[in-house]
């Protein structure tokens, strides 16, 4: 056995002291260790544990046990170092999960309804007439009231609704309580904190599903997708008044 392995094997069975009260212990069995003549058989001193109790009885100290002693027992320098990786993988996650839950649109307080819509005995909604061919527009304004800006990707409204329509935009401006002209077809863009941005389809009342619902179909919410650094997401924003397109009795498509 070298001398370095007998103070490895010692080190072992001190593992619970304090690090500088071990690191003194042991910085005394290599001076012991350094001043033995050439040659000498290690085995003369007594197994590693054996030296170790008996260095533990020179000192006065006893074995150490919890989690206190386990943290007294480790290096300063590595404590630092752990405790750091430790906050930053923390702080990582929670930006990760902030980042996933962020969500700054709402809706703005412009809209734009299709002609002709009258208040509906639907509660909170407004009602429309479904004419096949006829000039349809619907949509509102989105503002960004978060700290950070954000990239507006579309619209994604659920398919099959019953108009054929081009979605439009506005420039981004500040929120004012307008929004100014001119309007031109969508394209991905970025929206600022406290900016506004009109979206709106207009094209015309047309056959989409195989089938027309009988009744009355409603249109609650208005879905902007967005994206923030990473993450891609859908923003369902609550109209400020539901829309009900009625069809008359009878109307089929083909």
């Amino acid at each position: 056995m070298t001398a370095d392995e007998y103070v490895r094997r010692v080190n072992y069975w001190l593992a619970d002291l304090p690090w500088r009260t071990k690191q003194e212990l042991l910085s005394e069995l290599r001076g012991h260790l350094s001043e033995l003549p050439e040659g000498t058989d290690l085995a003369s001193l007594g197994p590693p544990e054996q030296y170790a109790v008996d260095l533990r009885a020179a000192a006065g100290l006893e074995r150490r046990r919890g989690a206190i002693a386990f943290v007294r027992a480790r290096r300063p320098r590595n404590l630092i170092l752990t405790v750091v990786a430790l906050t930053a993988i923390g702080l990582a996650i929670g930006a990760v999960a902030w980042i996933d839950s962020y969500q700054p649109l709402a809706t703005g307080n412009l809209s734009v309804d299709p002609a002709g819509a009258k208040s509906s005995p639907f509660r909170d909604a407004d009602s429309v007439v479904f004419h096949r061919g006829r000039r349809f527009q619907f949509g509102v304004s989105v503002l960004n009231t978060g700290r950070f800006t954000v990239r507006v990707r579309g619209v994604t409204l659920p398919p099959g609704l019953p108009f054929s329509a081009r979605l439009m935009m506005s420039q981004p401006q500040k929120n004012r309580g307008g929004i100014s002209e001119p309007f031109t077809r969508f394209h991905p863009f970025d929206l600022k904190p406290g900016q506004v941005s009109l979206l709106f389809f207009k094209g015309v009342f047309a056959c989409r599903a195989p089938e027309n619902p009988v009744g009355v179909l409603g249109v609650v919410d208005f879905p902007v997708r967005f994206s923030f650094l990473w993450r891609i997401a859908t923003a369902d924003l609550q109209l400020p008044t539901q829309l009900a397109i009625v069809f008359p009795k009878g109307v089929r498509c083909p």
